[in-house]
């Protein structure tokens, strides 16, 4: 993930790559106790939602899906209701899914 990041954010310097129309802005936030990969995830949702309407659709994903073939089938992922646009509702239960499947892992651990 934070290869992926720095991905993004080497994406979002180049001029003219990513030009948001900032018509509105509802970007989400991470909480102040937040872990890292929450504070991750909330980073890529906001790089990815490029008219800051709060949520992301395959359109505005694609251009990521060519850094890393691996983002679609996470996009997939995380559209619970498969209508082509990541809420952050569904963005955090997948995270929240994905927590408690390291904690799961974790404690299997011997």
């Amino acid at each position: 993930m934070h290869r992926f990041l720095q991905r993004l954010m080497i994406a979002w310097l180049l001029p003219g790559f990513l030009a948001p129309a900032m018509a509105q802005d509802r970007r989400i936030s991470a909480s102040p106790q937040a872990s890292q990969n929450e504070r991750q995830a909330v980073q890529w949702f906001n790089l990815l939602d490029h008219n800051g309407d709060g949520q992301v659709t395959r359109t505005e994903a694609r251009w990521a899906f060519q850094l890393d073939k691996r983002l679609a089938a996470q996009f997939d992922q995380a559209d619970a209701n498969h209508d082509g646009i990541v809420t952050e509702a569904e963005i955090r239960a997948l995270a929240a899914q994905r927590k408690a499947e390291r904690a799961a892992h974790s404690q299997t651990k011997p």
